[in-house]
């Protein structure tokens, strides 16, 4: 053994699965690919959110994953839309993107509109990418995508990060198709305005909310962290969600969290709300009740 996290399900049998997998109506097929990765069959369309491929080497070039890639980004795969919520390497990666452009040639790729050229300079045809501003809502196809606000690098209440046009660098995605709302909120803080537009758009069936936080030494060594896990179970006490799935807490040795302390706030705090920890790689059925 070589103390590596441990996939349920991953490779050509994963991507089977994701390709093959048809929800009914009002339910949703959700697979977790690892820190704030998920794959999502909603709509009759394959969604891939902020899904890492690549490999991370430290300086004697040992990987500092804490588990492989669930396949590679140059596998033949089905992704129709490939969603990116902001510019961190754990996010929105060229090393996972470009290979990933040219094996699925027919996705679209939906990134803040300050990350756009980065795209498009990469090689990956303008038409193709899609600029996403905060409030401006986009269909795409069957699917309504809802932009929303993240504050992410700096904590300042309500005020998200912002190029020199005014577009919002961090983002979050509402999706709404086939009767479900599904919340990727990238990474956040959680804010009044967040938790006011978020209410707006609800009831919410699906967050998955970011559990790792942070503290003074992932600060001092510029680790920029995240809503922790009793932020999440407040967000999720503060709006209606129906169900929460805990994420961003297992890539990286520095920058985790043991997602049973988010199980234990939701049993003290709020036990009459669903949530789901999720194995790498496992299927996850939601049906809307």
């Amino acid at each position: 053994m070589d103390g590596k996290i441990r996939w349920y399900k991953q490779g050509q049998a994963l991507l089977d699965e994701i390709r093959g997998s048809k929800p009914n109506p009002n339910s949703a097929h959700i697979w977790f690919l690892g820190q704030h990765g998920f794959a999502l069959n909603l709509g009759g369309e394959t969604l891939y959110f902020d899904v890492i491929l690549n490999d991370f080497l430290d300086a004697q070039g040992k990987s500092r994953r804490c588990f492989d890639a669930p396949f590679g980004p140059q596998e033949p795969q089905k992704a129709d839309y490939v969603f990116c919520t902001h510019d961190h390497s754990d996010h929105l990666n060229l090393e996972t993107l470009i290979p990933l452009a040219k094996a699925c040639p027919k996705a679209r790729f939906i990134v803040p509109n300050p990350s756009r050229d980065k795209l498009i300079r990469a090689g990956i045809d303008e038409s193709r990418v899609i600029g996403a501003k905060a409030g401006e809502k986009t269909s795409l196809g069957g699917i309504v995508v809802h932009p929303v606000a993240a504050v992410h690098t700096r904590f300042i209440q309500d005020e998200a990060e912002q190029d020199a046009n005014g577009d919002c660098t961090s983002l979050g995605f509402v999706i709404e198709a086939d009767g479900l709302k599904i919340y990727h909120p990238g990474d956040t803080w959680v804010t009044t305005a967040l938790v006011e537009t978020l209410k707006a758009l609800g009831p919410l069936d699906i967050a998955m909310l970011p559990i790792n936080g942070t503290d003074w030494m992932r600060t001092a060594e510029d680790c920029i962290g995240n809503m922790s896990a009793i932020d999440s179970v407040k967000l999720a006490m503060a709006i209606p969600i129906d169900l929460v799935i805990p994420t961003h807490y297992n890539m990286f040795s520095n920058n985790s969290e043991n997602p049973a302390l988010f199980a234990d706030y939701m049993y003290r705090l709020c036990p009459w709300k669903r949530f789901h920890i999720s194995a790498l790689g496992e299927k996850f059925i939601y049906e809307k009740g």
